[in-house]
């Protein structure tokens, strides 16, 4: 299958690719049909990929899902599509040992490499950058673009600095090419009002400085992919059962792919706990990552949602809950007082502390949901909350292998068919919550 496609990545993360990937989707978007992705265990950039460019944007990560998984995906999803841009996690080397980096996903998919380089405080070193990038691991670099390029003369240096790779153009300093920060990254797009205004602004300012033509001509040296059908594993006649998805301001830390995966069996209806919504005849309630912590005062006022979550727990209903979840389904959290949470679990969270980040291994010590008795799945942590106090009763399903976990590296507590972890899951993997094999 011909799927022209480009991975934007950079030497470090905070280089602005998140923006002008999504400046790029958003130009592109005017004639073509644009597909973006994200490389790599994150929820909030793609958020930014789906206002640029109508469509929602696929996650792309070699530990949850496995070399082939990644190549199934990214066929999948760019089928009928023109164009596939994937914007690329941290540095380019950047991963588990680089195993897991964006270079390995270019080698793996065999996808040609535009690098973004913050110019901000350097001018004439980007040549050493660009070519120790470039020479490293022998990647696939095909050009560079420079960002927050300050004059002409600024731009001069840094592209007369550059040798063997061709400049593509640059993207001007302008303080409103900014989307701002909190302590899990970038505002997602719920909280972010501006960012269409942004994206577009971006976008009008690129099309005069980024040789848009050659980024199109490079993206047409991606190897072909194998053919993939999206609908592959659909069967309408299990789709009598209803899954209940979390969404708002609070929960809204889901993987694309994992919401395509539940629609081939479930019919999905979303509510929210902020506004203390609930979900009639749900077969699986689905509570996801977040920013619960911003908002304890309504989600202790939640008591509809609440009851409801309860009921339908000793009910011995489905419920899986991730990270913000498993805060919600939690005793307390704990931030300048305690605020009462759901109680399914007899667990004391503190909203606010250091922040936790990377990969999971988990070996399945018990059967729950997502897999039985010696299976190891992976996913991945990112969150600021601690657990600072765990009742004897608790049961715990999963022994961290890599990661912090919940308690003493154990995760996944369960309490009649409820699961709750700190770890993301992404379903490709994770067969047994869907009942049937992709």
């Amino acid at each position: 299958m011909e799927f022209p496609r480009i991975i934007i990545s950079s030497d470090r993360s905070d280089s602005g690719k998140t923006l002008f990937s999504s400046a790029l989707m958003r130009l592109l978007s005017k004639k073509l049909k644009v597909r973006g992705f994200k490389a790599g265990p994150d929820f909030i950039d793609p958020k930014y990929h789906k206002i640029a460019s109508g469509v929602p944007s696929i996650n792309l990560d070699l530990w949850m899902m496995g070399e082939q998984g990644v190549i199934r995906s990214l066929s999948k999803y760019g089928k009928g599509y023109d164009l596939g841009i994937i914007e690329g996690v941290m540095g380019l080397y950047d991963g588990i040992d680089i195993e897991y980096s964006t270079y390995k996903l270019s080698l793996v998919t065999k996808t040609p490499i535009i690098l973004l380089i913050n110019c901000s405080n350097v001018s004439s070193t980007v040549g050493a950058i660009i070519k120790g990038l470039k020479e490293y691991g022998n990647a696939n670099v095909k050009g560079v673009v420079f960002n927050q390029i300050r004059s002409e003369s600024h731009y001069n240096y840094c592209r007369n600095s550059v040798k063997d790779v061709p400049v593509l153009g640059y993207v001007k300093f302008d303080e409103k090419f900014v989307i701002p920060s909190r302590h899990l990254g970038l505002y997602t797009t719920e909280d972010y009002k501006e960012a269409e205004e942004t994206i577009k602004r971006a976008a009008e300012s690129i099309e005069k400085t980024v040789d848009i033509g050659k980024i199109l001509e490079i993206a047409h040296t991606a190897s072909l992919l194998p053919d993939e059908d999206l609908e592959r594993g659909k069967n309408e006649n299990e789709r009598n059962k209803i899954a209940a998805i979390a969404y708002d301001s609070a929960f809204n830390f889901y993987y694309e792919e994992n919401i395509d995966l539940l629609r081939k069996k479930y019919e999905i209806r979303l509510f929210s706990p902020l506004m203390n919504e609930t979900v009639e005849n749900a077969d699986l309630i689905y509570i996801g990552g977040g920013y619960p912590e911003l908002h304890l005062p309504d989600l202790e006022k939640s008591h509809k949602t609440i009851g409801w979550i309860r009921k339908e727990a000793e009910n011995g209903k489905s419920i899986l809950a991730e990270c913000g979840g498993l805060m919600y389904l939690s005793k307390e959290i704990i931030d300048e007082r305690s605020y009462k949470m759901a109680n399914l679990f007899d667990i004391s969270i503190k909203a606010k502390d250091k922040l936790t980040i990377g990969y999971t291994e988990l070996e399945i010590i018990k059967d729950n949901l997502l897999g039985s008795k010696g299976q190891i799945i992976r996913g991945h942590e990112f969150h600021v909350s601690r657990v600072i106090d765990v009742g004897k009763d608790i049961e715990f399903s999963m022994q961290n292998k890599l990661g912090k976990g919940i308690w003493d590296r154990k995760d996944g507590v369960t309490v009649y068919n409820v699961l709750a972890s700190y770890s993301h899951f992404h379903f490709s993997s994770t067969t047994r919550l869907l009942s049937f094999n992709f």
